[in-house]
């Protein structure tokens, strides 16, 4: 039987994206990305990814994943680009080989903007003072720079960390009038 999940996505005309673009090489389960929490799985996942519908919308860009351990790792390779706070928050970010950028939050860390990391590399731990959800957590954000045009405005576009890793599958936009499982 053919499980489909079918939405309606709203975008501006021109602005299609199709899975090739995010340039995810090593996306889609191939186990090329971890958790950044050691051990955790798709049952961890305390709030799941929610896509903005244009560029400044709300929406939750990125999962919040329970912490049973307050390390937190490396999901693959990369550069620190960022440490510092944000909204109150110790936030960490790292660039990947494949040109995506990763955010960890509430996660204080000791490396240094240019450090590189190897996946698996614990790159902080969680905040003591966090608030963010009601068991220790780690959000995940991941978002691929200059993917999101309307018009001459060029934003960021925030994709489902749960995707590089396997847990959710791409969405599949069928056309209107045709059967799916046909």
């Amino acid at each position: 039987m053919l499980h489909a999940l079918v939405f309606v996505l709203v975008m501006q005309p021109g602005s299609v994206v199709h899975a090739a673009e995010l340039h995810t090489d090593n996306a889609g389960g191939s186990n090329d990305w971890v958790p950044p929490v050691v051990g955790a799985t798709h049952s961890d996942v305390l709030e799941p990814f929610v896509p903005p519908e244009m560029p400044w919308s709300s929406a939750h860009r990125g999962l919040d994943i329970r912490a049973t351990s307050k390390q937190i790792v490396s999901p693959a390779d990369g550069e620190v680009t960022f440490i510092g706070t944000v909204v109150n928050r110790p936030v960490i970010a790292l660039r990947h080989a494949n040109g995506l950028l990763s955010s960890f939050e509430a996660v204080e860390s000791s490396l240094e903007v240019g450090d590189v990391v190897a996946q698996g590399d614990v790159i902080g731990v969680i905040a003591a003072e966090t608030t963010h959800c009601d068991v220790p957590c780690v959000h995940w954000g991941v978002r691929q720079p200059d993917a999101w045009q309307i018009g001459s405005a060029v934003r960021d576009r925030y994709i489902d960390p749960a995707f590089l890793l396997g847990w959710t599958e791409p969405s599949i936009l069928w056309p209107l009038h045709s059967d799916p499982a046909s």
